[in-house]
């Protein structure tokens, strides 16, 4: 299993490997996923962003590549943990709760971008 994830902070390196790798001065800024203290990623898509960002960074023009992680159903239920903590750290008690979040869609980042090359995954 350890050669098909990729950990979170691996991922945040590899984009900003691939937007150095042609030219050193690339600025890439990854956005969406702060709120995650670790994760895992299928190793495969990992590799394919670090190829989209390569891709972009062939334009000469280019200086800097915002890369911004969304939900790709706007509207999903996450889970909210409420947890009481001590001041010696244990926890008396937690509350589970459920919310639908709403994010922005994905036009709201693109709307002014020239040329718009969708390689999402259909779920037909």
């Amino acid at each position: 299993m350890k050669l098909m994830h990729t950990k979170l902070p691996d991922f945040y390196q590899k984009l900003q490997d691939a937007g150095k790798k042609l030219r050193p001065e690339t600025e890439v800024v990854v956005s969406g996923l702060e709120n995650m203290q670790s994760a895992k990623l299928a190793s495969l898509r990992v590799g394919r962003a670090e190829e989209y960002v390569e891709e972009l960074t062939q334009d000469p023009e280019v200086t800097k590549i915002e890369i911004k992680i969304l939900p790709q159903i706007p509207e999903t239920i996450h889970t909210i943990v409420f947890k009481a903590l001590r001041k010696d750290g244990t926890s008396p008690k937690t509350i589970l709760g459920s919310m639908f979040v709403t994010g922005p869609a994905a036009e709201c980042y693109y709307y002014d971008s020239e040329q718009v090359d969708d390689r999402r995954v259909p779920f037909d």
